[in-house]
């Protein structure tokens, strides 16, 4: 490495660790700062990473679980039965079946708070009912002010007035804590329903506020003194045997630890722990809360042996009700499943833990300079590789860390620092070796297709002189009477013409992937297979030739309009193993095929003139494009400058046109016109090929055949004639 080259390299060295830093520090920025939050009123980065632990739990699938949960639907079913709002007393039956059968724990989350509009004798029927049970829980519904409401809603005295009535089941709030504060209770079970209740459990459910996912549930809410658990919570403290005075807090910076037996539970900012759902919510067992009752009435003790041990959670499933939520796996479930995914996380201690900061903030840093260095120092290529392999290896990581662990990584932000850092240091790449991009661009962007430019600037070792075997199709055009035209124009008028055709027909080359050679006169030449492999090169270069036609169709209004004159053109296109590269002098270099195929090309559009035909391709262009195309053989011909025949077609158009039945049965009849031919049936090959004139008058193939016919039935040829006819001239 020259001392030139060893400056140059440290500097894209220093360039990469800069914009790597810039990137860490922005996406820093963007997803740990309040900057989005105060700006806009809500933190979409932070959703987004909340989301990359959606996809973290789908990705693992069914988290192994405790199979001690079985769902009480109220389901349709069940509405149609009893009706909606389900007598309350039926509650009460249904609860205490389930805790007469064996169940740890009865949780029924609806709410039941006084009414004057419901049955007293349901209420007393209801109390009847679970004074028989030592295990049932009901819900609260605490009110939690959002962050705008926060400030006023804390001047208010708060309203104590569920306090009397659940006061009990609380536990006392800690002097510091992270937990929610509610100000009063929306809903709690009336005073003679919490009497003989074992405990509550808040159903606090807070979606998402930007995609209204429910992703997280706080622990514990505070109201008047007191600390209410979730209802998931209440039901774990019960299976485990944990009473809810046993429970301590510790205060930290990033939240309240809450002891509980064995486990200690992390809690964020707001109390709130993260869940850990299970999967979909079929995979809870259920039953339909009338089959309970339904199962009573029959005596049907087989049918109560599965509650034996188990922690039943009754909820509705009613659509009509309304109680339905987003989570990572399901857009819609119901709310009582959250609490069942809830109670399971604590009892199986699957609690997700959040990978400390300093730990995300230095992976985050080493991905990226990695990135940064290599795609600034290196190819681009290696690069992009680069790129791959470390954002492979990082979301293997975070997957096998939460499959493994509970843990989760950060995602969003790390994939989002690795793109930035790509795109960025891409940029400024392409900004400070612009020069040299815009040298050789300029070197061969006018003779070249802009194709050839790109494949030149990325390997410029193709720039060599030179070149390599490839299989190409080439195509070469020549304006009919080019010669007459250049007569009856001026010059002026003769270069706007040519103008005008060369920019159309370049136009149709390039559209259909083929690169434009060079314009010799009045014609132009165009490959197809370099410098961009093309497996299908013989039926781009047809497709081009019969849009070229097309085109200078509807070109001829505006040629007549500058110059009184039309143009017409004819093409011939042939496909073999050329030399393709750039090839010249030193001082004077073009991209280009050589070959004998190109030879043949160009003599095939010569060939032309002596058959009256606009478009005819060679054997091996006819055998590559299959039947794709409409075409008729024209002859075995032995060209100028060839010692081998070769079969030529004419080109009539693309097969996915259709053809019309009056030239369907004209390339029938030339067909058996040339068969007789070949076969030295002159006498019927003439009469065929009159036939055939009578549905195309001006077809000058078939005249040329019929001449020619007539000429051998007075000379035959020799009787080791093949059917090739030797070409004279060009």
């Amino acid at each position: 490495m020259t001392p030139a080259e060893e400056k140059k390299f440290h500097l894209k060295r220093f360039a990469g660790i800069i914009i790597a830093l810039a990137t860490v520090l922005l996406v820093e920025l963007l997803f740990h700062t309040s900057l989005i939050p105060d700006t806009i009123g809500t933190n979409i980065f932070q959703s987004v990473e909340r989301r990359s632990l959606d996809m973290l739990m789908r990705f693992r699938g069914v988290r192994t679980n405790a199979e001690n949960v079985v769902m009480i639907k109220i389901d349709d079913y069940t509405d149609k039965q009893l009706g909606w709002p389900i007598p309350r007393d039926q509650y009460g039956a249904v609860m205490t079946l389930l805790s007469n059968s064996g169940a740890k724990a009865v949780a029924l989350d609806v709410f039941l708070a006084a009414k004057q509009d419901v049955d007293s004798t349901e209420d007393a029927l209801l109390v009847q009912y679970l004074s028989q049970t030592q295990n049932t829980y009901q819900v609260i519904g605490p009110f939690i002010p959002s962050k705008t409401e926060r400030e006023q809603v804390s001047l208010r005295n708060v309203d104590s007035t569920a306090h009397y009535v659940i006061g009990k089941f609380g536990v006392p709030a800690p002097k510091q804590h992270h937990f929610p504060r509610a100000p009063f209770i929306n809903d709690f079970p009336f005073p003679e329903l919490a009497n003989v209740s074992t405990g509550v459990g808040h159903a606090l459910l807070i979606p998402d506020e930007l995609d209204g996912v429910i992703r997280s549930m706080p622990l514990y809410i505070e109201y008047a003194d007191r600390l209410y658990p979730s209802l998931g919570f209440a039901l774990a403290l019960k299976a485990l045997n944990i009473k809810p005075n046993q429970v301590r807090f510790e205060d930290t910076e990033d939240g309240t630890i809450v002891y509980a037996g064995s486990l200690v539970i992390h809690t964020g900012l707001w109390g709130e722990v993260l869940i850990n759902y299970i999967g979909k919510s079929e995979l809870f067992p259920s039953v339909s809360f009338y089959d309970v009752l339904s199962a009573a009435k029959e005596r049907n003790e087989k049918f109560f042996e599965q509650f034996n041990g188990k922690v039943c959670i009754i909820g509705p499933t009613i659509r009509s009700i309304g109680d339905y939520y987003a989570t990572p796996f399901e857009e819609s479930s119901a709310g009582f499943m959250t609490h069942a995914n809830v109670y399971d996380m604590i009892v199986t201690n699957s609690f997700i833990t959040q990978a400390p900061a300093w730990i995300q903030f230095l992976l985050l840093l080493i991905i990226t300079l990695i990135v940064g260095f290599v795609t600034q120092t290196r190819h681009m290529k290696i690069g992009i590789l680069v790129l791959i392999v470390v954002t492979f290896l990082f979301l293997t990581s975070a997957i096998v860390a939460f499959n493994s662990a509970h843990l989760w990584l950060n995602m969003a932000a790390p994939l989002s620092a690795l793109l930035i850092c790509f795109v960025t240091t891409v940029a400024y790449k392409a900004a400070t070796e612009g020069r040299q991009r815009k040298m050789i661009t300029s070197m061969f962007g006018t003779y070249v297709d802009s194709n050839v430019v790109r494949i030149l600037i990325n390997n410029p070792s193709l720039a060599r002189l030179g070149g390599e075997k490839h299989e190409i199709t080439i195509l070469f055009t020549d304006i009919k009477g080019f010669s007459s035209i250049s007569e009856k124009v001026s010059e002026d008028v003769l270069v706007k013409l040519l103008n005008i055709y060369f920019t159309d027909m370049t136009n149709v080359v390039l559209a259909n992937g083929g690169a434009v050679d060079k314009f010799i006169g009045d014609s132009i030449m165009a490959f197809w297979g370099a410098p961009l492999p093309d497996s299908d090169s013989a039926y781009h270069a047809c497709v081009t030739a019969v849009h070229m036609q097309s085109q200078l169709d509807k070109l001829q209004t505006q040629l007549f309009k500058i110059g009184g004159v039309g143009i017409k053109q004819r093409i011939g296109v042939n496909t073999g193993l050329c030399i393709v590269g750039n090839m010249g002098s030193e001082q004077k270099k073009n991209y280009t095929v050589t070959g004998d195929p190109v030879n043949l090309a160009s003599r095939l559009e010569g060939v032309n003139k002596q058959y009256g035909t606009g478009i005819l391709i060679s054997e091996f262009t006819h055998k590559k494009t299959g039947k794709r195309l409409v075409t008729r053989m024209v002859d075995r011909v032995q060209v100028v400058g060839k010692s081998e025949p070769v079969q030529i077609y004419e080109l009539i158009d693309l097969a996915n046109k259709p053809l019309d039945d009056k030239m369907k049965y004209f390339l029938d009849i030339y067909d058996q016109g040339l068969k007789a031919y070949q076969e030295r049936r002159w006498d019927e090959g003439i009469a065929f090929m009159e036939h055939a004139m009578e549905k195309v008058p001006d077809d000058s193939v078939c005249q040329l055949y019929i001449e020619r016919m007539k000429l051998y039935q007075i000379t035959p040829p020799s009787d080791n004639w093949s059917g090739v006819f030797v070409l004279q001239s060009k």
